[in-house]
């Protein structure tokens, strides 16, 4: 089984590559991001770590994590962040070999298909790859770019950021340097590419599968 990481810088459009892919071509999509969220709601492995590290102030009232407080602590404290993530990775870590080994023994049910399929690949998305040691997972890594300018304005319009919490969020991550040393392949995704585009460039990478 091919596991693929989906990776690149915030509003770059990972999870609109990855819808693209999932709908045209037999391959698994996992968010990291998605697993980290479940695992943080009452009951799940991080929940009470969390909790225990950061205090009861990062609660709502119906008991659930306020991710917002939460990422107001964290987002200009690296010992913050850093604590968390140590919570967070190994958790999300663990996650990712319990599914792994669930599609290789041919348990999964794709709900976009509707009936079990032979998936060729896991795609992993995530923006963390390197930092959070899931580059050790994976045959490939496809790194889904578009310009500072075009991310910057999609999380402007999409996520209501303004121009400096955008540059402050590029700042904190991996730049398109660090991001183009380990990828395999470049999706390109800038403004108004359509669903096509994205299926042209999968299919250059999967040839030959």
């Amino acid at each position: 089984m091919k596991k693929i990481g989906l990776t690149g810088g915030a509003g770059c459009g990972k999870s609109y590559v990855a819808r693209v892919i999932m709908k045209n071509f037999p391959i698994l999509h996992i968010s990291t991001d998605d697993i980290a969220r479940r695992q943080m709601e009452p009951g799940g492995v991080s929940f009470d770590k969390v909790v225990a590290q950061f205090g009861k102030k990062i609660l709502k009232n119906d008991g659930t994590i306020d991710r917002a407080a939460l990422a107001g602590i964290v987002f200009n404290d690296s010992d913050s962040l850093k604590k968390l993530n140590s919570i967070t990775h190994p958790a999300v870590f663990t996650e990712l070999e319990r599914i792994f080994r669930i599609v290789e023994d041919g348990l999964v049910m794709s709900c976009i298909f509707e009936r079990p399929i032979p998936y060729k690949a896991v795609l992993i998305e995530t923006a963390i790859l390197k930092e959070a040691g899931y580059l050790s997972f994976c045959d490939e890594v496809w790194y889904v770019y578009a310009s500072e300018e075009e991310r910057a304005g999609r999380m402007m319009r999409e996520r209501g950021y303004s121009r400096e919490r955008c540059l402050a969020t590029f700042s904190s991550q991996a730049s398109e340097e660090e991001f183009r040393s380990y990828a395999t392949a470049v999706i390109d995704n800038p403004d108004r590419t359509r669903e096509c585009d994205i299926v042209r460039q999968v299919r250059e990478r999967v040839h030959g599968w």
